[in-house]
């Protein structure tokens, strides 16, 4: 049953935990659809909770990292604090994990990178995560990962000892050993936590698997790191000397970044070459590599939120790229047709996008004819992705080269505001000279560049 809270026509519940509500709901002053968190109604006599709540969630709103989930707005009605944020068309990763069990190790590595530059844009900003875990992680069904939750599970549990209801064994499974003390968490908590992400991610399991809350602090203060090697074979010894500094007892032993830790990562598997998915090295064969992908229902794009501490469970082109930029210059193209062929996915670290044009915008920052090249500039460009241009129907200037050769657009985003694209434009641009913006819509073609002057 619809109902009516502000501007906001509540639609239905996405999900429920200890810290609320997660709403799918229209913004009547916005016309969008987004994801609504309403916090629980216990809190908003808590001074001290409503102080850290508009601290944190100003702090994140002011982030503009791809990998964060947008926060539209924040605030009070009636007595009841809210967070307005951007809905997702996808599933938490623990969802996938539950679901789906280890991942391959690239498409692991892959997500793991777009996490970390997340963290290391928050760190930069002087934020800290503090729940970096699985359910926190949302990835949309191309691919693309988001962070949630900067610092509400920390605004909902400060104060509060371990030994409290409000602490599930889910959230401790990623904790860092100094968070059991009186050490304030910091940029390293964050990665030790996302080394446990890492290990499961790799192998299906979390790094120690106990069912007493006593028993998993132990083990974070006092076993050694797992080591994925020894869990999952066939991955080899190559990730294991990531995990264990990543996940080392003492923060000054651990990587000094989450962008240290994912370069690592991917150092690891360029070392190991194709590794197979742990069902076909089973059979002793090696499956073709194509995108790790579960289909997901509209979740609110808090939806990890709530599986917090408290919750009760867990295409235009671009010069650059051409070998030959003579030969392989934009030959000119017939408009998309919905009869066109499912797009060829080059079986990079990240999974071919097919984004929706739907009036957002994209920074294109690179172009390419061949694997080699599309996985190069997505190296140089952590974060990105790539779209197959003969077939993505947002319109486009040219969709192969003259010698016939097809082109993938290397890009960040889908952004909702030309703002938001245009604050990554402005990073982008210190590392990809030619990259622009450009606006994803079926009827405005490759010349609809957008400037950010």
């Amino acid at each position: 049953m619809e109902w009516q809270f502000g501007p906001y026509l509540i639609q239905g519940l996405i999900a429920r935990g200890g810290m609320g509500e997660i709403h799918r709901a229209h913004d009547t002053r916005h016309q969008r659809t987004v994801a609504l968190k309403l916090i629980a109604e216990r809190y908003a006599g808590d001074a001290e909770f409503r102080r850290r709540f508009q601290r944190e969630a100003q702090a994140t709103a002011r982030l503009r990292d791809p990998h964060v989930i947008p926060i539209h707005s924040y605030g009070e009605i009636n007595g009841r604090l809210y967070l307005d944020m951007r809905l997702v068309d996808g599933a938490d990763l623990a969802t996938q994990l539950d679901a789906s069990g280890p991942m391959p190790p690239d498409r692991a590595v892959g997500l793991i990178e777009q996490v970390a530059h997340a963290l290391d844009s928050a760190h930069a900003d002087g934020l800290v995560h503090r729940d970096v875990k699985p359910s926190n992680v949302l990835v949309s069904s191309s691919g693309f990962a988001y962070l949630v939750d900067f610092g509400i599970a920390y605004a909902a549990n400060a104060g509060t000892a371990l030994t409290s209801t409000g602490i599930t064994v889910g959230t401790l499974a990623y904790m860092a050993p100094e968070r059991f003390g009186e050490a304030p968490a910091d940029p390293r908590s964050d990665v030790y936590s996302l080394a446990c992400m890492l290990y499961q991610c790799l192998t299906g399991r979390k790094p120690f698997e106990r069912d007493a809350t006593v028993a998993m602090i132990n083990a974070h203060l006092n076993d050694d790191p797992p080591r994925p090697g020894s869990t999952a074979p066939h991955l080899g010894a190559a990730f294991d000397p990531v995990i264990t500094r990543g996940m080392a007892k003492h923060p000054a032993h651990r990587f000094t970044s989450a962008g240290e830790l994912a370069r690592a990562a991917r150092a690891a598997l360029d070392s190991t070459g194709p590794v197979p998915h742990p069902a076909a090295a089973a059979r002793g064969t090696a499956p073709q590599r194509v995108p790790h992908r579960r289909k997901g229902l509209l979740i609110g794009a808090a939806l990890g939120a709530l599986l917090v501490a408290g919750a009760a469970a867990g295409g235009a082109v671009v010069s650059r790229g051409g070998a030959d930029p003579a030969a392989d210059a934009p030959a000119p193209t017939a408009p998309w047709s919905s009869t066109a062929p499912v797009p060829p996915d080059l079986g990079l670290s990240v999974p071919l996008s097919t984004p929706p044009c739907d009036g957002g915008f994209t920074v294109v920052v690179g172009a390419a004819f061949d694997a080699d090249t599309a996985q190069r500039l997505l190296d140089e460009h952590a974060g990105a992705h790539y779209l197959h241009v003969p077939t993505t129907p947002c319109g486009a200037s040219a969709t192969t080269s003259k010698t016939g050769k097809d082109i993938y657009s290397i890009y960040y985003g889908p952004y909702q505001d030309r703002s938001s694209a245009c604050a990554e434009w402005t990073s982008a641009s210190a590392t990809a000279g030619d990259a622009y913006v450009k606006q994803l819509s079926a009827t405005s073609g490759g010349a609809a560049v957008i400037s950010c002057g």
